[in-house]
């Protein structure tokens, strides 16, 4: 029978906190998926561990059990890790990673928890870059590992890989007659006044919104651009328009602001993340993080 560390550290952490929405904020995941791992674990062992009911969960007595031996396991496999880890010391100096601000909605920060889970000691620097400057300092061997917005020129040597697809949202203020719907078409935002950011930011994404509110009757009134998320969330709070964000924007909690999903995007409509890198002579640091990059961005296909 086969069971991953993974599903033991999930178990581990429910039967901890014997709330599976607590376990889920501790672990840094969306509760769904939390549930499932369970109920996995629970499948392969052919027992139930947990007792559950509207108000409570609670071990059962093989779930206390199996609590000791999983603590047991998951402290043998770090100290594995650590002797490992050890071997490996002339590799855990440092990743230079630069990114634009899209990797930080969800993406990066849960990969690196993931990643110093296992490399404790290395440090990773980070610098936020555009899409331009990354390539020219990769070609130039001055960083490791960029997350850009892609497609992207041939830079000879550069291994890049398409990490994540963010479907897009309608972000609009909370006052606004949009935010009293669940849902909401192309065609509902026309006659609304637009914020987005500067078409060489990202000019292919840039230019199918543009296509697709054509493509639903109308041309965005663009009244103001900005680079940053954060700016255009707060614009959009402060009431000069709408805006077209991808999903894991939602995160960033501005007051003011709705998310409201848009139920007719084109398919290729979406905010797209890669990853490049150099891949003579990459390290053993950063090979396991790109692994743990991969992984993550699985993971976040099945969170809402």
């Amino acid at each position: 029978m086969m069971m991953s560390l993974l599903h033991m550290r999930h178990f581990i952490a429910v039967a901890e906190e014997l709330h599976f929405g607590r376990a889920a904020a501790r672990l840094g995941m969306a509760q769904p998926p939390l549930s499932q791992s369970i109920k996995r674990l629970e499948e392969r062992l052919g027992f139930p561990l947990f007792e559950r009911t509207q108000r409570m969960v609670r071990l059962t007595a093989a779930g206390r059990v199996f609590l000791q031996e999983a603590r047991r396991t998951i402290a043998q496999s770090e100290d594995a890790v650590r002797l490992a880890r050890r071997a490996a010391s002339d590799d855990l100096a440092q990743i230079s990673i630069a990114f634009v601000s899209a990797a930080l909605y969800r993406l990066l920060p849960r990969a690196i928890r993931a990643f110093h889970e296992v490399w404790p000691e290395t440090t990773i620097r980070l610098d936020e870059r555009s899409t331009e400057a990354q390539l020219a300092d990769l070609a130039g061997g001055d960083i490791d590992l960029g997350f850009f917005h892609p497609p992207i020129k041939t830079v000879d040597g550069l291994a890049v890989e398409l990490i994540h697809r963010d479907k897009l949202v309608v972000a609009a203020p909370s006052h606004h007659p949009l935010a009293l719907s669940n849902r909401c078409r192309l065609a509902d935002l026309a006659g609304h006044d637009f914020i987005m950011f500067p078409h060489p930011q990202g000019p292919t994404l840039h230019v199918k919104i543009t296509n697709a509110c054509r493509t639903a009757g109308f041309v965005p009134n663009v009244v103001q651009e900005a680079r940053q998320m954060h700016t255009i969330l707060s614009l959009v709070a402060a009431g000069l328009g709408v805006s077209l964000v991808p999903l894991g924007a939602t995160t960033m909690k501005i007051a003011g602001v709705a998310f409201i999903p848009l139920i007719d995007a084109p398919a290729d409509l979406a905010w797209e993340l890669a990853m490049g890198w150099q891949p003579r002579g990459a390290r053993k640091a950063l090979r396991s993080f790109l692994e743990t990059v991969r992984s993550t961005s699985h993971e976040l296909k099945f969170e809402p």
